[in-house]
């Protein structure tokens, strides 16, 4: 076995928000922390976990074991205040989700700006800083895009998770590239576009053998 990393291949590791990511490329899972480990054999850079709608108390203290050992996103969807009140001391990154359903409609925005607010006034509760980053909808139009990142740079807001190439661009070129972007990629074609478009992390739903495929591909750019 190689144990070490050939010359050839791009080092992946990067920093965004204040966090060390060994690579860039994130899963994204179900409500169930069981297949964290495996996640971890996958060797992806970090994982999107989103608790479940009951009982999220006994989620999140199940996470303990893995604190410090993955870099955990938790993705806040229903209930957003108090769930991200209960998430916050085991959460690397907590991505703030106002389309929890991903209908088509996208959520309003003067509700969405409120609710940042209020997750923000949260944090000031804590003594240690985690990042905060807002998930565009898909039915979120380049207008309302505008006004959702002109709200985030006032009110703190450290990155955009934003679905496919287009959105990505979008955010990119109105922030000028400022705002660090995660991607919210559903195949490796559209996932390697992000990262040529530039966004900072690739967050897949892909499975074991295409991420691994993915991974070792982006590796070779």
């Amino acid at each position: 076995m190689c144990l070490f990393r050939s010359r050839n291949k791009k080092a992946l590791d990067v920093h965004v928000a204040g966090i060390h990511f060994k690579n860039p490329a994130g899963l994204k899972q179900s409500p169930t922390i069981r297949q964290l480990r495996e996640c971890r054999t996958f060797g992806a850079g970090f994982v999107t976990l989103t608790p479940p709608s009951e009982d999220v108390l006994n989620w999140v203290l199940a996470l303990q074991e893995y604190r410090n050992k993955t870099v955990l996103a938790i993705n806040v969807a229903t209930d957003l205040s108090r769930s991200f009140s209960l998430v916050y001391d085991f959460s690397d990154l907590i991505i703030i989700d106002p389309d929890g359903d991903h209908g088509i409609d996208s959520p309003d925005i003067s509700d969405t700006t409120v609710l940042l607010d209020e997750v923000v006034n949260l944090r000031l509760c804590y003594e240690h800083y985690t990042p905060i980053a807002l998930r565009l909808s898909h039915g979120h139009t380049p207008d309302e895009i505008k006004a959702l990142l002109d709200h985030c740079r006032l009110s703190g807001i450290d990155a955009i998770v934003a679905p496919g190439v287009r959105k990505v661009q979008m955010v990119i070129e109105e922030t000028q590239g400022r705002v660090p972007v995660i991607a919210a990629a559903e195949n490796a074609e559209d996932a390697l576009a992000c990262v040529a478009a530039g966004a900072s992390l690739i967050e897949t739903t892909l499975g074991p053998f295409a991420f691994s495929k993915f991974l070792k591909t982006l590796s070779q750019q």
